[in-house]
């Protein structure tokens, strides 16, 4: 289905757009690629954000209501379970390719359903994920996540020694632990992503600056794609600098969870730092750039998109027993089915606490952990003061603005974090546990 091939009407589903996700990366890079060869494109996610208007700037189709779809698609690749079953429930009669994104997420695993045709993962642990729930492995596909060649271009040769880096990162947990490294190491650091506060809608224009990159999963494969001496590890852990002989079986992994065996810690940093070698990451961007660009990606979607319009229709009554089952998975009830554990996940359902409650919890924290600092620091009573009130105030104001923000719940984890980070939370709550001990 390349030019001069028959044109196909994909509508792409996704639990939301617009707030740089891995998934929204896919959706925007499939989207793309489909597009230039030659196919009909319309992206349905039921929670839209500001970052949606640039794609439809670009000229993408986004739409937040499933009645908003102008036309009957030819084929639904889907991401994720419930906007998946919203697209089937409207169109019962256009076929469906699933993607499978993680192997942790309940929003991502995925169900039987006589309208999927084929259901694909992103890498082996998704793969396993797909055939423990399920999945009969002659309905399954592994493809690896691409990259946009003309988008991410391969930078200039890398120096003999590292001078400057760049943390890509999710989480802020192991932050300070690459800084450390980096100052020990000699090499400037820079840190960009949602654990660290800052952001580039331009990741491709911001790589060819830095020799180092310390990144997993999607990221850590654009850096590489682009040229960078890339060392895999995050907050969940540490698999080591990407090498070529490494990074055929890493790739299969999505260079993610199932590689970070170790902790992140100073000195394996420092060792994959030592380790770094500017002609062995020109082999490895070599590789990537042969077996990873967009244009292969699409590709392989095609063969599947072409299989699953062929395929002979569900009869009504499977169809009809199998929307009842997801419906009874993902409509609200006294079980605590799969609706309740990715409402858990996405942290909508506080289990014991009231939102209040967490609001006073932090700010308990924060002023426990003060108090502690200015006792070993010997802070002036002034300044504890001062300190102590505006922090204070900061916490009762989010207590009052619980009621009026509407995105309270949605935006509840991420403000939390931005407020306490994490090693101030863990001393706090280990303050908390010792009193309790008295």
């Amino acid at each position: 289905m390349h030019r001069g091939k028959t044109k196909v009407r994909v509508l792409i589903t996704n639990f939301l757009f617009g707030t740089r996700s891995g998934s929204e990366s896919v959706v925007e890079l499939l989207a793309d690629a489909l597009r230039i060869a030659g196919h009909d494109v319309m992206i349905f996610a039921p929670t839209l954000r500001g970052e949606a208007q640039v794609m439809i700037h670009n000229g993408h189709r986004i739409y937040s209501e499933i009645d908003q779809i102008p036309y009957l698609p030819d084929v639904i690749h889907a991401h994720h379970i419930s906007p998946c079953f919203i697209a089937m429930a409207r169109f019962p009669d256009v076929p469906v390719v699933y993607t499978c994104h993680s192997s942790v997420f309940a929003l991502e695993a995925p169900l039987l359903h006589p309208q999927i045709r084929h259901y694909v993962a992103v890498d082996e642990a998704c793969r396993d994920k797909c055939l423990a729930c399920g999945i009969p492995a002659d309905m399954l596909s592994v493809i690896g996540n691409a990259v946009d060649a003309s988008r991410f271009a391969a930078r200039s040769r890398l120096p003999d020694s590292p001078a400057k880096a760049l943390l890509l990162t999710k989480q802020s947990f192991h932050a300070e632990i690459v800084r450390t490294a980096c100052r020990e190491s000699e090499i400037e650091l820079d840190e960009l992503g949602p654990g660290t506060g800052a952001f580039s809608d331009q990741l491709e224009l911001e790589l060819p600056r830095y020799d180092i990159v310390f990144a997993t999963a999607r990221m850590a494969l654009e850096a590489a794609f682009v040229g960078c001496s890339v060392v895999v590890c995050d907050a969940r852990g540490f698999a080591g600098l990407l090498t070529s002989r490494t990074v055929r079986t890493w790739r299969k992994h999505n260079f993610g969870v199932r590689l970070l065996a170790r902790p992140t810690t100073v000195a394996l940093l420092m060792e994959a730092i030592d380790q770094y070698d500017a002609n062995d990451a020109a082999l490895v961007t070599d590789y990537l750039r042969r077996e990873a660009p967009a244009d292969y990606y699409v590709a392989a979607y095609e063969k599947i998109y072409r299989k699953a319009i062929k395929a002979a229709p569900a009869d009504a009554n499977g169809l009809g027993l199998a929307n009842g089952r997801w419906a009874q998975e993902l409509a609200v009830t006294a079980e605590k089915r799969l609706w309740y554990r990715i409402a858990s996940e996405m942290q909508w359902m506080p289990e014991h606490k009231s939102i209040s409650d967490m609001l006073h919890d932090t700010k308990v924290e924060l002023l426990a952990h003060m108090v502690s600092l200015s006792e070993r620091q010997n802070a002036s009573a002034s300044l504890m003061d001062t300190r102590t009130a505006l922090i204070g105030e900061q916490i009762d104001q989010m207590q009052r603005d619980v009621s009026a923000s509407a995105d309270f719940l949605e935006n509840l984890r991420s403000m939390y974090r931005a407020v306490v980070p994490f090693w101030l939370r863990r001393a706090g709550a280990n303050l908390r546990a010792r009193f309790a001990r008295r």
